[in-house]
């Protein structure tokens, strides 16, 4: 942007300031918002006086210096004006980029909104950068994440292109994610800083390149764009309505002109020189090493190049079918010095099965609403810089700033505004991190009806920015600190039996002289339980309240056939029925009388029967008829046992048995564990 000497801020906001740092040359140009175009002020293109960057990465600062503020010096002379901000772009050498797809299950019954959305990419990029630490080790440490896209949304498993509103079950992203490492933002940093300039704004060279020539109206269509410039061919792809992928061959000019210095025996400067002779045609004159001055034609040379000019078209091409999921696209646009050379274009028609004509050379007259007066910078080698300026002029450009995440300094590439959840992603925070979850509810049955007990409420993510309350859309600016506590599932709902026993009445009786407050009967899935046993998903549970002295004695594990049971002093049998303030009494009794055999005789009682337990025999007395949950009360077992994990197995005459099979005289019983 253009800057007033000692002013931070903006002459206006229409106009930039953009440099395009290529291995051979830097390019720049003040630009201004002309309508819907851009309109450029000044332009000026210079070489570096020496190889200071290979591939695309700075390697002497010092040199690309000189460079740059020669720029710099010629469009502040040609405007008068101070230039201190500037656009710029990093090479794609150091791009990495990730395409993963993440899914996550959710309550049906959710509306999905922004913040669920927001962590269901985060959780996205995590994933790449994880893919990414899968391949590099421990150097993708030095990779950031330095934006992303939303290829697209899904809901239960349909592709969506907005979810929030929406409810289901199941909900997924498919991101392209771009990674960057520090050294290479730092060494243009560095430059930028010895110029005297601060960068407003940090782009991708295939990003800009792309901003140039395939305009949003183009990206419906797959096109394949390639930037070959002197030390990489960037690529990008569109398709869909969007950018899809990006890569880099690290092949490109260079080789070109190494090729070119050896079969014509010229050192790297004059053999760049006759690489450029090759667009005009006719013989080239030049001197060589030795000294001796060497005419050679242009078809010479080309045959003598064609098998460098083979391996770069080919590389090329192989990595625009892999980015383009195996298949050609349907046109190729070609930007850069490199793919000027006579025959780079056709080859790479040929490699990709295309038209010749579908593979075409771009210059600044296919950069749409561009106006230029007397553009001397006109070809392809001129497209990138135009869309460096055009990414700053839509704010859409990026740049770091730095910022502190509980305690830790990191970097963010401020590709967009910057807010809170952007900076979740620098630390180990899953969706569910970020929203947590309610706990899980307990649903159970109780004397046949349905009961539920609620899960408790998750407590949301707590964030402070700069020690003030702050939400997850809080814009952050640079040296923000941000402390984020994770948020809290709620708490797994639990119960015990004793909490459904209200309602079903309790009375107060004296028993061997103790006051009792009798509680209702539990039991649990057909087994006795008690008010503190622990209730689990599913249980059935019946609640009956103890209203006879035989339901007491069974409570109390008191046999009441080899008992008598004695209220308010008086004989009673099991069927009395309890009253407020009753004294029972449980008085073994003799049963020397007590004859067994095919039948048998209690002294003082009317009904009972005789049945074989574990081949023991039990003698059952007290009531008219009997279930198989009464022999219970006439036999010693770990009720224990039962709550710990193991199953009881119930045989009746040999058949499997249930807790309310009814019993008979001479029934053979078998109870056991598995």
């Amino acid at each position: 942007m253009l800057l007033e000497p000692g002013k931070s801020e903006l002459i206006d906001n229409d106009t930039v300031f953009a440099l395009d740092i290529g291995t051979r040359s830097v390019i720049g140009i003040l630009a201004k918002q002309n309508g819907d175009g851009l309109e450029v002020l000044a332009q000026h293109i210079t070489e570096h006086e020496s190889r200071a960057v290979y591939d695309g990465q700075i390697h002497h600062i010092g040199k690309v210096v000189e460079a740059v503020s020669r720029v710099k010096s010629a469009l502040e002379n040609k405007l008068g004006v101070k230039l201190t901000g500037v656009a710029i772009a990093a090479a794609g050498r150091s791009l990495r980029t990730k395409m993963v797809r993440v899914e996550q299950d959710i309550d049906s019954g959710l509306e999905i909104d922004h913040l669920l959305c927001r962590a269901l990419e985060n959780d996205g990029i995590k994933k790449a950068h994880s893919e990414l630490k899968n391949e590099m080790g421990e150097e993708a440490g030095d990779f950031y994440c330095v934006g992303y896209s939303v290829v697209s949304y899904f809901l239960n498993g349909y592709s969506m292109a907005n979810l929030e509103g929406h409810r289901g079950s199941k909900i997924a992203v498919e991101v392209l994610a771009t990674f960057l490492p520090v050294s290479v933002v730092n060494s243009l940093y560095s430059v930028l800083a010895r110029a005297g300039l601060q960068p407003v704004s940090l782009t991708l060279e295939p990003i800009a390149a792309a901003a140039a020539v395939i305009p949003d109206s183009f990206r419906l269509l797959n096109l394949a764009l390639i930037d070959t410039g002197a030390g990489t061919s960037d690529i990008a792809i569109s398709r869909d309505g969007a950018i899809v992928a990006y890569g880099m061959v690290p092949l490109a000019g260079d080789e070109i002109t190494e090729a070119v210095a050896e079969c014509c025996l010229a050192d790297f400067n004059t053999a760049e020189k006759i690489k450029r002779q090759l667009m005009s045609g006719g013989d080239i004159v030049y001197t060589d090493v030795v000294g001796i001055e060497t005419s050679v034609s242009r078809d010479s040379i080309l045959e003598q190049i064609e098998p460098v000019l083979e391996e770069i078209t080919g590389r090329v091409a192989q990595e625009i079918i892999r980015l383009n999921g195996g298949v050609s696209p349907k046109s190729v646009f070609c930007v850069g010095g490199g793919g000027q050379v006579p025959g780079f274009t056709d080859k790479i028609a040929e490699k990709l099965g295309l038209e010749k004509q579908r593979v075409r050379l771009r210059g600044r007259d296919s950069v749409s609403g561009l106006l230029v007066e007397n553009d001397e910078i006109n070809g392809p080698d001129g497209v990138t810089v135009a869309g460096i300026a055009r990414v700053a002029m839509e704010r859409v450009g990026h740049d770091f700033i730095t910022i502190t995440v509980n305690g830790r300094e990191n970097r963010l590439l401020y590709s967009r505004e910057i807010t809170v959840y952007d900076a979740m992603g620098l630390i180990e925070y899953s969706a569910m991190d970020l929203v947590g979850k309610n706990g899980s509810d307990l649903t159970v049955i109780v004397n046949g009806e349905k009961r539920v007990i609620y899960g408790g409420l998750r407590r949301p993510a707590e964030i402070m920015v700069n020690g003030r309350q702050a939400s997850i859309k809080t814009v952050l600016k640079n040296g923000d600190s941000i402390e984020i506590t994770r948020a809290e599932n709620g708490v797994d709902a639990t119960a015990r039996a004793g909490v459904f026993t209200e309602g079903h009445g309790s009375i107060s009786i004296y028993c061997e002289d103790q006051v009792e407050t009798l509680e209702p009967e539990i039991i649990i899935n057909g087994m006795p339980g008690t008010p503190e046993t622990e209730l689990k998903n599913g249980d059935e549970i019946s609640i009956q309240a103890v209203e006879t002295a035989g339901q007491l004695a069974r409570l109390k594990n008191i046999d009441v056939f080899s008992h008598d049971i004695y209220v308010n002093n008086s004989p009673a049998n099991s069927e009395y029925l309890l009253k407020d303030g009753d004294r029972l009494e449980f008085k073994k009794k003799d049963l020397s009388e007590v004859t067994k055999g095919d039948g048998f005789q209690a002294s003082g009682l009317s009904d009972g029967i005789r049945v074989s337990v574990n081949g023991r025999d039990i003698v059952l007395v007290g009531k008219s008829s009997y279930l198989f949950v009464d022999i219970f009360n006439h036999i010693d077992i770990d009720l224990a046992q039962i709550g710990s994990g193991s199953r009881v197995k119930l045989a009746l005459n040999g058949s499997q048995a249930g807790y309310t099979d009814p019993l008979k005289d001479g029934d053979v019983v078998e109870i056991s564990f598995i």
